[in-house]
Formats: structure tokens, C-alpha cells, sequence
């Protein structure tokens, strides 16, 4: 009967230690989570902001355009 007991507990301390291990992968597995959500929110929020630069960048250069635009057609009236 003892040994009976003996093995019983050594079963349910075998099971216990698997789940630590279980628990262990899990919370390693939530940090890596969050870890990648901060990065992708950063990303992203780099991205948002690289595409408004680079936006304002498009609009700057088309209304350098026009103005070149005016200036040769005002040259070009000129030479005429």
C-alpha cells in the first residue's frame, strides 16, 4: 500500500512539474507576444508618419511643378 502511495505521488509531483514547465512556455510565450505587439504598434506608427512626410513631400513638389509650369509658359508667351 505504501508503495502504491509512494508511486501516486510520484505520478501527481511528475504531472506538477510538467505543468510548471507548461506554465513556464505559456508566460515565456505571452511576453514574446507583447513584445512583438509594442514592435508592430511602433512599426506602424513609423509607417503612418513616414507616409504623411513623404505625402506632404509629393504635395510640396507638385506645387513646385506648377509653379515651374507658370514660369515656362510665361517664358514661352514672352518668346513669342
Amino acid at each position: 500500500m505504501v508503495n502504491s502511495l509512494d508511486e501516486v505521488m510520484e505520478k501527481i509531483m511528475s504531472i506538477k512539474q510538467e505543468l510548471d514547465k507548461v506554465e513556464f512556455r505559456v508566460q515565456s510565450t505571452k511576453t514574446h507576444m507583447e513584445t512583438i505587439e509594442k514592435c508592430t504598434e511602433k512599426v506602424s506608427k513609423e509607417v503612418i508618419e513616414g507616409f504623411h512626410i513623404v505625402s506632404s513631400k509629393v504635395n510640396h513638389l507638385e506645387e513646385e511643378m506648377k509653379r515651374i509650369e507658370k514660369a515656362l509658359d510665361n517664358i514661352s508667351k514672352k518668346l513669342k
